[in-house]
């Protein structure tokens, strides 16, 4: 997928980097990330998720939503083995902080407790 690249850490953490800007505007279907889901299961301890928002104005905004409910999705698959640690966004402007208040009204704790603006 050319959105996301997975680097394996020696320390078997797996970091899933996704660039915003290369995000399919049709998103991606949990169904698709299974198979890279497992391979991270099968080879790490844990996963940290890094979502790029450099270089994406208002038009990312669509695809910041998508990749918010395919984040939810990951949470909700992997939430008994503990696989996710972590969810940061990076090179978050205003407008995606902001936009992230509301929702994250409406999303789980456990959800909100792992997400981090850097």
């Amino acid at each position: 997928m050319d959105f996301m690249t997975c680097i394996w850490d020696v320390l078997d953490v797996t970091y899933v980097v996704i660039r915003v800007r290369d995000f399919p505007e049709n998103g991606v279907s949990l169904e698709q990330l299974i198979p890279i889901i497992q391979e991270i299961r099968e080879s790490s301890k844990g996963m940290i998720i890094t979502v790029d928002l450099s270089h994406v104005g208002f038009v990312g905004i669509d695809r910041f939503k998508m990749i918010m409910k395919i984040c939810q999705e990951v949470i909700e698959y992997t939430k008994d083995d503990n696989l996710l640690q972590k969810i940061e966004f990076e090179n978050a402007g205003f407008i995606f902080r902001t936009l992230y208040k509301p929702i994250s009204l409406a999303i789980p704790k456990y959800f909100r407790d792992i997400v981090v603006f850097l």
